[in-house]
């Protein structure tokens, strides 16, 4: 990710919408998926003949999905850190850092209201056109959560692994003083939101949450705990004092510092502890 000194105070990692995303696929399903979504909502039914089928009942459905890829965000994670592609593409050129965490943490694993999950993204040539099925109680039932793990296989060098999160279930809530002017101020008379940047304030606090978390002016944060992080690595082209203030904050809480050279005869980059 680009360098933020703020990270190493806050530990914040943004869980982005769809709208945000840098793939214009993303959570957009195929027609022919949604097709097949009503026809395993029928198939549901069936098992439950006492509830009438109805076209509302599809539309209804269908909205739900539809709505639930609104409502969910992606926190995105690779398994490599030495691709030089994404140390252009998501670090700055390579003027930022990659973070290497703990997956086994608590804080990855799945949560009891099903509003967090982490997977490893399935990279394929076609858009899936069908929903997977996975087995439950003797029955084959739609796996509906298959669709936020697939990408177009021209992704596959990020080789990802996905984090998704209820936006409405973030640690900290931002949006811009325009959409709170436009969007919020007035559900809000006497509310004074506090600016955390020159760009940014925060809705944290807003206990009824009438913001759009879909909306790309509003940045919805999860708090990473600092015990889960393993080490960081400044790029090539970070600047001296910028690699300086990252290794006090490794060394302050404890965890591994490296810096990445270029290799002397490979297009590759290599990894140093400076002493």
């Amino acid at each position: 990710m680009p360098y933020r000194d703020e990270f190493f105070s806050n530990f914040y990692l943004r869980c982005t919408p769809r709208s945000a995303l840098n793939d214009p696929f993303e959570l957009r399903p195929s027609n022919k998926y949604m097709f097949d979504h009503r026809l395993d909502i029928h198939a549901q039914l069936e098992m439950t003949p006492e509830t009438e089928v109805s076209e509302e009942l599809f539309d209804f459905n269908c909205g739900f999905l539809k709505r639930a890829f609104k409502k969910m965000g992606i926190s995105s994670f690779s398994e490599t850190y030495d691709n030089l592609l994404m140390w252009s593409h998501y670090a700055d050129n390579h003027r930022g850092i990659v973070v290497a965490f703990d997956t086994t943490h608590d804080f990855f694993k799945e949560d009891g209201s099903k509003s967090r999950q982490l997977g490893r993204v399935h990279y394929r040539k076609d858009r899936m056109k069908a929903i997977p099925q996975k087995l439950q109680n003797g029955f084959h039932m739609a796996d509906n959560t298959r669709i936020y793990f697939e990408k177009s296989d021209e992704w596959i060098y990020e080789k990802e692994h996905r984090l998704l999160n209820d936006l409405y279930q973030a640690d900290a809530t931002l949006c811009t003083p325009e959409y709170y002017d436009k969007q919020l101020r007035h559900k809000y008379p006497g509310y004074q939101p506090e600016a955390v940047s020159d760009k940014l304030v925060s809705i944290t606090d807003i206990g009824d949450k009438y913001y759009d978390a879909s909306d790309p002016d509003v940045i919805c944060m999860l708090q990473v705990p600092p015990e889960c992080i393993l080490s960081v690595i400044c790029g090539t082209n970070m600047p001296d004092e910028q690699k300086e203030i990252v290794r006090l904050h490794a060394q302050f809480l404890g965890y591994s510092y490296y810096e990445a050279v270029p290799d002397s005869d490979e297009y590759k980059l290599n990894f140093v502890q400076p002493e």
